[in-house]
């Protein structure tokens, strides 16, 4: 699972940019450039929008965490963020956002037919002696 770690209040908690949350934020906000514009401004209407996102991104995080045999935590909301985040994890929560929507859109690539690229291996091969 690719997510960005957070704490917020003292608990971790993981977002992560899943297929839902790609096509919940199309229909919502218009698509991920638009909601990173939306969460730019320094009001409470980006504020609020700050902590829908975080709880969607988050609450992705936690079912994906499931998925893959971990144990159950608490899924935040959208109203307890609004009551618990503090001015400074706002600055935090503006940052890991879009780094969870780009981490999201990242992908692995494999070489294809096995091919090996030999200089990097060489390169590589010569920083661990």
């Amino acid at each position: 699972m690719k997510a960005i770690k957070i704490t917020l209040s003292g608990q971790t908690h993981y977002l992560a940019f899943t297929g839902e949350a790609l096509f919940t934020i199309r229909d919502n906000y218009g698509g991920a450039s638009a909601l990173l514009e939306a969460i730019r401004p320094d009001t409470k209407e980006s504020f609020q929008t700050l902590c829908a996102a975080t709880a969607l991104l988050a609450e992705q995080g936690e079912l994906a965490r499931r998925a893959m045999g971990y144990n159950s935590q608490e899924i935040i909301s959208i109203e307890t963020l609004e009551h618990t985040v503090m001015p400074s994890d706002i600055i935090e929560l503006k940052e890991a956002i879009p780094r969870a929507i780009s981490l999201g859109f990242g992908r692995e690539i494999e070489p294809e037919n096995n091919e090996v690229d030999l200089g990097l291996a060489e390169l590589n091969q010569k920083k661990t002696n």
